[in-house]
């Protein structure tokens, strides 16, 4: 079973690796479906295995 984290902790370790994004481009990349992201209950979440995916999205988009 794919583990889901919260916006919160899967941006504390996309941070940690590197990825240098605040919680607001976070989210907003989130709702807008730029990097996959899905809803739980009230809350955004993301799949720990796309992590790496994510990464990549978010770098290029600020790389541009």
């Amino acid at each position: 079973m794919a583990k889901i984290l919260p916006l919160s902790d899967a941006l504390r370790t996309l941070n940690t690796s590197g990825c240098a994004i605040t919680y607001q481009q976070f989210w907003n990349a989130a709702i807008s479906g730029k990097i996959p992201a899905e809803r739980v209950g009230q809350r955004w979440a993301v799949r720990e295995a796309d992590l790496a995916t994510i990464a990549d999205r978010l770098s290029s988009s600020h790389a541009a």
